[in-house]
């Protein structure tokens, strides 16, 4: 379901997603390699997202050390792929009004029997209260990187807008590996196995066999929330040597497995609106 809120023109879908993620779809997480070095920073807190705008720094990932109840609900294996949540949308940045929003696409205030509530409605308060979270974080970094014009905690003429996608999966997406054509875009996915990714130093070979596995893939968790940057406006001509977390979206498509995956974007003209 695409929402606009606010004067802004419709917004146009990633059909790629390129949201990327792969990790167990169990409640538990699974043990994981940590990575050395500059480029990659694993967080215990939401704020140290920030990271990202450090130059030498391509992926970040705050691992939550509790996994929401809302996580825990919607990977209940007897939910069928079409009652899972969807949304998107163009949404602007202001504290709550991201919450509101989402809160209404996903619960209902009265139940009827053609579209039950999948979730309870504090189920639905933290799942919304956590997207709004994020994507207040999300534009104070791009506002702060030159991305967004605006203060999210101030007056000003021209309110900060950024795309929201909550997306179900039931296919491969983005199956071979690739970097994204954006400066960063923040990932996590909520249901289902997450987004596969190798370290910088494996970029090129990855991408010269982008068809097939790598022994350098490292997984996403479920709950993780990324921000990684992609190669930006590099020109398409140039595919290897670029800047940018390669990774790829895990493939589902004969596990009978769906996966919902919460995508952040800087809004860009022609893709994500007119």
């Amino acid at each position: 379901m695409k929402t606009m809120v606010g004067e802004q023109s419709a917004c146009i879908s990633d059909d790629c997603g390129c949201d990327h993620d792969h990790t167990p779809s169990s409640s538990s997480r699974s043990a994981r390699t940590k990575v050395t070095g500059r480029e990659i920073a694993f967080v215990g807190e939401l704020p140290d997202l920030a990271k990202i705008m450090d130059d030498d720094i391509q992926l970040v990932v705050w691992e939550q050390q509790e996994q929401p109840n809302f996580i825990k609900a919607l990977n209940d294996p007897s939910i069928p792929p079409e009652r899972l949540p969807s949304f998107e949308g163009m949404v602007p940045a202001l504290p709550q009004l991201v919450a509101e929003v989402i809160k209404k696409h996903i619960f209902l205030p009265y139940e009827i029997r053609s579209r039950p509530n999948l979730l309870t409605e504090v189920e639905a308060d933290e799942l919304a209260d956590h997207v709004d979270k994020l994507v207040q974080l999300f534009a104070d970094v791009a506002i702060q990187s030159g991305y967004i014009d605006g203060n999210v905690h101030g007056n000003v003429d021209e309110i900060p807008f950024v795309h929201v996608k909550l997306q179900v999966m039931t296919n491969d997406g983005c199956r071979f590996w690739h970097q994204d054509s954006v400066p960063f875009r923040l990932v996590s996915t909520l249901r289902g196995p997450c987004t596969e990714w190798v370290p910088p130093e494996f970029s090129t070979a990855t991408l010269k066999r982008r068809q097939h596995d790598s022994k350098h893939a490292r997984s996403m968790n479920l709950s993780d929330v990324a921000l990684f940057k992609g190669r930006g406006d590099a020109d398409a001509e140039s595919i290897y040597g670029q800047p940018g977390i390669v990774h790829r979206s895990p493939r589902i498509e004969e596990s009978g497995e769906s996966r919902v995956i919460l995508i952040i974007d800087i809004p860009q003209e022609g893709w994500h609106f007119d």
